[in-house]
């Protein structure tokens, strides 16, 4: 998707690479992913990763499910960004 046809809420997913990359990691999986199991894949700390995820929660990008103590992390592939914007993931 071009710049000019993104809203700004969809530029926060796109507008820094690690988080677009997030999406992308997320995109490729139906199960979800912890932040234990983002952080080691994208070799960020944890508190870089839970930002990021923040900033997707906030514009609707992704969903969280508790599971135990931990918080699984997936795509809402249905978001703006993704059926409107077009953003590829």
């Amino acid at each position: 998707a071009s710049e000019e046809r993104l809203c700004s809420n969809c530029f926060k997913v796109v507008g820094e690479k690690s988080r677009y990359n997030l999406v992308c990691m997320l995109g490729k999986t139906k199960e979800g992913m912890t932040v234990t199991e983002l952080t080691e894949r994208m070799k960020l700390r944890q508190p870089t990763v839970t930002h990021h995820l923040q900033v997707l929660r906030s514009v609707k990008a992704v969903e969280s499910k508790d599971r135990g103590r931990e918080r699984v992390y997936r795509l809402n592939r249905g978001a703006h960004c993704f059926d409107e914007c077009k953003i590829p993931y």
